[in-house]
């Protein structure tokens, strides 16, 4: 039997390429690095609020460049 998944992450994973999901690992293991985990998320969400036509990656991508990850 197949799990069904919400809708939030259905719509998550179907606006992202397999490319954008390795960036968004790639900056993440960066950000991890850093130790700087909830001040890029709460920067990422700030951004999100902000600008919610970009996508996940984006405000992942300026986040991590706002706290120099």
């Amino acid at each position: 039997m197949m799990k069904m998944l919400p809708q939030f992450k259905k719509d998550f994973l179907e606006k992202m390429s397999q490319e954008e999901m390795i960036s968004f690992n790639e900056i993440w293991l960066r950000v991890i690095k850093h130790g700087l985990q909830f001040e890029v998320t709460y920067t990422a969400l700030e951004e999100m609020k902000s600008n919610p036509s970009s996508s996940p990656l984006l405000c992942l991508q300026i986040a991590a460049e706002d706290w120099d990850c």
